[in-house]
């Protein structure tokens, strides 16, 4: 299932200038990623939405074996001719094509904000090995130095928006999900030395640029050229120093061994159908959690099964099977991780938060449904049924005490049947 966005996809027709024109990363910045995720000879690592290996070239030299995945064909070619040492594979952050646990860590240059963040941390999640790591890093434009500041004013009034970076939000999604825990932030200065053609490349590799009409993109080229003539700090330079900071995030895999003890990993509600997006926080009463709703609240919904909970690990299993799976995809509101869903059973009880959060009775298995079976190979929607795999069931739950719930929330099993 395909889900790259279509500005993204416009990245093929500005392959040739995005090589020309985008910057690499500054040494401090790669020898960080390097020693975090412990890459060296007899290691796998992961470089996601690698475009024209920017950063996958500097990988190569740690000694760990590179697999790079770029969905987009014609900055897969650039990728091929300038890192033939790496495995190129064609995929999305939403279906990697990769095992359960096939690599030491993962790499995201430039390219995380494009994402479905629900699907791809999941899919990181499932495809990085327990106590794995994920390195998110990107080049953002220093805009308090003055002619950056104004080139990207021009950007913005030619394409009407700012950077797919800062406009698609992507860091208060990747907060709802608590898959990866963060261990440091990178924030480094970095300067591109670019001919006054090469700042014009820089400028045409923008996707919105790219999507715009050739009339228009020419015009802009226009504007940009008088700034680079006009400017103190760019007039009558053949070398232009373009400024950047270079931000990043170290994040480390949560991988507890299942049993009584977990953690909420997603809290997912809508108003009803499927999937539901992950949220920052709700409050669960007793009818479940506060702005949720179904489509068919006769079948869903009501005291016996106010909350849906469903486990990471049933999601990466399933997932492993060739279907479709990610926190909400199925129509659950919890998505825990590190609770052994095997030996869960009606009447067991699930303390979230401490002792003042929610508590939660399970009651029933909850039966696929057909809404759920666009996400299953052939409409195998009986691959989550309890009948036939009740570790990679739904469970749903009553509510015994209300309470607040977020993602990274403590969850215990705090009652077992006998």
């Amino acid at each position: 299932m395909s889900t790259i966005n279509p500005l993204a996809e416009r990245f093929g027709d500005a392959a040739d200038a995005y090589e020309r024109g985008r910057p690499s990363y500054p040494p401090d910045a790669v020898a960080a990623i390097v020693e975090f995720l412990g890459l060296g000879a007899g290691r796998r690592v992961l470089d996601l939405g690698a475009g024209t290996g920017k950063l996958t070239r500097l990988l190569v030299p740690s000694g760990a074996s590179v697999i790079a995945v770029e969905p987009v064909e014609g900055m897969r070619r650039h990728l091929a001719a300038a890192v033939p040492a790496a495995e190129i594979l064609d995929g999305t952050a939403e279906a990697l094509p990769l095992a359960n646990g096939a690599v030491a860590g993962a790499v995201v240059a430039q390219a995380f904000h494009w994402f479905d963040q629900a699907r791809a941390v999941s899919e990181l999640h499932r495809v990085i090995e327990p106590g794995g790591g994920l390195a998110i890093i990107h080049n953002k434009r220093d805009e308090s130095v003055p002619w950056v500041a104004r080139l990207t004013d021009l950007l913005e009034a030619s394409t009407g928006a700012e950077s797919p970076v800062e406009q698609f939000g992507w860091r208060e999604k990747l907060d709802r999900l608590a898959h990866f825990e963060l261990v440091e932030q990178l924030d480094l200065a970095h300067v591109h030395r670019l001919t006054r053609d090469g700042v014009i490349d820089r400028v045409t590799s923008v996707s919105t640029v790219a999507a715009l009409d050739p009339s228009a993109r020419a015009a802009l080229v226009d504007r940009v050229r008088d700034l680079l003539d006009t400017d103190g700090d760019t007039a009558g330079r053949d070398v232009i120093e373009f400024p950047y900071r270079t931000l990043g995030r170290l994040l480390r895999r949560r991988s507890p061994i299942p049993g009584a003890q977990g953690l909420v990993v997603a809290v997912n509600l809508n108003a009803g159908g499927v999937p539901k997006p992950p949220v920052d926080r709700a409050r669960i009463g007793r009818l479940g959690l506060e702005g949720d709703g179904h489509h068919n609240p006769d079948v869903h919904g009501g005291e016996h099964a106010a909350v849906c909970l469903y486990a990471q690990e049933a999601i990466e299993r399933v997932r492993a099977d060739g279907h479709q799976a990610f926190p909400g995809a199925y129509g659950e509101n919890l998505t825990l991780l590190g609770i052994d869903w095997a030996t869960l059973r009606a009447g067991d009880r699930l303390a979230i938060g401490g002792d003042a959060g929610p508590l939660l009775e399970l009651t029933q298995y909850s039966t696929p449904c057909d809404t759920q079976a666009r996400w299953f190979t052939g409409g195998r929607i009986g691959r989550i049924s309890h009948a036939a795999y009740p570790q990679d069931a739904r469970f749903y739950a009553r509510v015994l005490r209300e309470g607040a719930v977020a993602p990274g929330d403590e969850v215990r099993v705090i009652q077992r049947t006998t």
